[in-house]
């Protein structure tokens, strides 16, 4: 019988009361995700069959790894070869952005070539704002993905929705959503519902502000939609790059499931990650904890890296899964959460100490954190526990930095920009600084950073304050002085600090 707890998620002002399955391995193996009827095949090789959705069992585990191109997805040559490699460091399935009408005749030429060199993988055409992109693409691609965030709803947060104008925004995304899902019927396409926090819509926070909430709402409206049609292939993403928000809502979202008697698949990951050691950190926290838990049938390590490094990081944290799951690596007395994990390899550590941080936290006050690993130097391991207290909001040594893993949307270097900004801005632990590719997901995801830079068209970004855009479309060293001068600004520092040495 499933223990339960009753757990309380703060957003904000407002208080939600949920139930959550905590204290027990979270997948009910009664109720299996699922299945379609038939084995997705990879489209256009009929006789590679690559189902997405195996089932898997606690005691011998397949999560499929995806990543995600960075390429301009127009240059087909460029994209084409980046999935290549990705295939031969072992991902299972590829997201490619399609922005518009003039991207799904480039992904079709993607797959067609991907083919033609016995190259071939699944690949999730990822939409946003333009359903009729989506159903282009979804005669050929495996999976689409849409955003319920702006499929037809959107982002005005200033308006007031009555329970009619709510209802009517509701059945107006699912009419829209007919002629997709009449499409994906007729040629095996999957549906990834992606909802984010950064892009939820005006409708859905009017009732239940910007929640862990309102993203399973979000989630569950288009199970409504998809049901109403009988389609049964979707699969469900909820993303953050709030690491708890994140894993409360997956977990919510599945506790809805189960009372529904319906389990659909469900993709993992933390969202605006950013790079090194913090990047797979959060995502192991995030992404691991859930794992523990039996949940997730596909996730992605987002890192603003070449993606290659995400599904060499993605492997680690699968066998450091397996490790910890098996063996008693952590205790937990007095508040104090103690790790010792004596794993060589330096990525797999922080993949193992990550999930099982992330396991505590879900559930338990932390106030410290210890770990130990006779194989690495003490300045090793005091860097790596104060990422952790860091990322649980137990303890802040450094500036909080975000950054989107970037896709064919973005237009200027963001890894570089990245780089800079970790090393300039390092040394403010009582700011958030955001690093965003594009509009769509940034204003939202970094709507609570205190500044950010968000990229534009033709290698040309924009400074923020908040939400507040402070700049105009400026280049990147610009930028960088206007975001330096707004910070001595804003904390009265003298502009003698702007190599952001303040230890304050």
């Amino acid at each position: 019988m499933l223990h339960r707890i009753s757990h309380v998620l703060l957003r904000g002002l407002q208080k939600i009361r949920v139930t959550l399955f905590f204290k027990v391995p979270l997948i009910n193996h009664t109720l299996k995700p699922l299945f379609f009827k038939t084995p997705l095949v990879a489209k256009g090789n009929p006789q590679s069959k690559l189902p997405l959705f195996p089932y898997f069992s606690t005691s011998s585990p397949r999560y499929l790894l995806q990543s995600m191109t960075n390429t301009d997805t127009n240059d087909v040559e460029a994209t084409v070869r980046q999935i290549m490699e990705l295939i031969d460091a072992g991902a299972d399935l590829v997201r490619v952005t399609v922005p518009g009408v003039k991207e799904v005749e480039a992904i079709h030429k993607i797959k067609k070539n991907l083919v033609e060199k016995n190259k071939n993988i699944p690949l999730v055409a990822d939409v946003h704002f333009l359903p009729e992109v989506a159903e282009k693409t979804a005669y050929f691609v495996e999976k689409v993905r849409i955003n319920p965030g702006n499929f037809t709803d959107k982002r005005d947060y200033s308006v007031s929705f009555t329970e009619n104008e709510y209802q009517q925004g509701f059945e107006a995304m699912m009419l829209c959503a007919k002629s997709l899902i009449d499409i994906c019927k007729k040629n095996n396409t999957i549906i990834r519902i992606g909802v984010n926090q950064g892009s939820l819509c005006g409708r859905i926070i009017s009732r239940y502000g910007n929640t862990a909430e309102a993203l399973v709402e979000s989630a569950l409206e288009w199970i409504k939609i998809a049901e109403k049609y009988d389609f049964h292939k979707i699969v469900f993403s909820i993303k953050s790059s709030h690491v708890k928000t994140m894993m409360e809502a997956n977990l919510l979202l599945y506790q809805k499931m189960v009372e529904m008697g319906r389990v659909y698949p469900f993709h993992l990951g933390v969202t605006e990650a950013a790079n090194e050691m913090e990047g797979r950190v959060k995502s192991a926290i995030g992404i691991g904890a859930l794992m523990l838990k039996g949940l997730g049938n596909t996730f992605r390590v987002s890192l603003t890296e070449d993606p290659v490094h995400e599904i060499v990081f993605s492997k680690l944290l699968v066998t450091a899964i397996q490790e910890v799951n098996k063996n008693k690596y952590d205790s937990f007395s007095n508040s104090v959460l103690h790790i010792h994990y004596p794993e060589i390899n330096k990525e797999k550590w922080w993949a193992g100490v990550g999930a099982l941080v992330g396991k505590w936290w879900l559930t338990e006050n932390i106030k410290d954190i210890k770990i130990e690993n006779q194989h690495f130097a003490i300045d090793e391991i005091e860097k790596l526990q104060n990422c952790v207290l860091q990322i649980c909001h137990i303890k802040k040594t450094h500036t909080e930095i975000i950054a989107c893993p970037s896709c064919g949307r973005t237009q200027y270097d963001i890894q570089a920009l990245l780089k800079v900004v970790k090393q300039r801005f390092a040394n403010y632990p009582h700011l958030k600084i955001a690093v965003m590719g594009c509009v769509v997901n940034g204003p939202g995801e970094m709507a609570d950073a205190d500044f950010g830079i968000i990229g534009s068209a033709n290698e040309k970004v924009a400074v923020y304050k908040g939400k507040e855009r402070v700049s105009d479309f400026v280049s990147v060293s610009e930028a960088l002085e206007i975001l330096q001068s707004i910070i001595n600004h804003s904390l009265s520092l003298p502009s003698v600090l702007t190599d952001g040495n303040d230890k304050r």
